[in-house]
């Protein structure tokens, strides 16, 4: 098979890995700010704890988006949390703080 018949094969399917795991990160930030926003019963504690889960599984499947993420997905999480809790400062748990 000639070189540029197997570089286009792989091509398209690369992109559509690279479009999944876009959607993934979409989806995971959506839920989390609408679970944040919409279910009264959360305490900020538990949306912080949401909130460092949802990082997490971000740059999980993107390991080197945390500059992206810190730029373009944190600010959406800090909105939510001064919408709802105006009073809390913003502080972000610690990786050994847990919530169950």
């Amino acid at each position: 098979m000639p070189k540029f018949e197997y570089e286009s094969q792989t091509e398209p399917s690369s992109a559509f890995f690279e479009r999944r795991r876009l959607r993934r990160v979409r989806m995971i930030v959506e839920l989390t700010l609408n679970l944040i926003s919409s279910d009264r019963t959360v305490s900020h504690r538990e949306a912080r704890c949401l909130v460092d889960c949802a990082r997490k599984a971000v740059l999980d499947l993107f390991p080197g988006f945390e500059a992206r993420y810190e730029r373009i997905v944190q600010p959406h999480f800090d909105r939510v949390l001064q919408h709802r809790w105006p009073e809390e400062e913003l502080h972000y748990s610690s990786p050994h703080e847990m919530v169950n």
